[in-house]
């Protein structure tokens, strides 16, 4: 599993980052992006602490591919808040 970050699941931790929504060197809060290419529909689910939204991404992307669904993107994004 690949986060937006770009690392693995269980990898080493993005570099420290700043800016509205972190708690010390990580995001606060992340949502578990759905997007299916072939309908065109996204869908969001969290927010949730980093661990949790991986678990569920990885629940969901073995849902899609119990249904033979392997095209379907499921991802973990930072949720930022938005700026004012």
């Amino acid at each position: 599993m690949v986060d937006v970050s770009g690392h693995a699941a269980g990898g080493v931790d993005p570099e420290p980052i700043g800016g509205p929504g972190v708690v010390g060197e990580r995001p606060a809060a992340w949502v578990v992006l759905v997007a299916d290419p072939i309908t065109g529909e996204t869908d969001a689910f969290g927010p949730f602490d980093r661990d949790s939204a991986r678990a569920d991404a990885e629940r969901r992307r073995a849902e899609h591919a119990a249904e033979g669904l392997h095209e379907v993107l499921v991802v973990t994004v930072p949720l930022t808040p938005p700026e004012d």
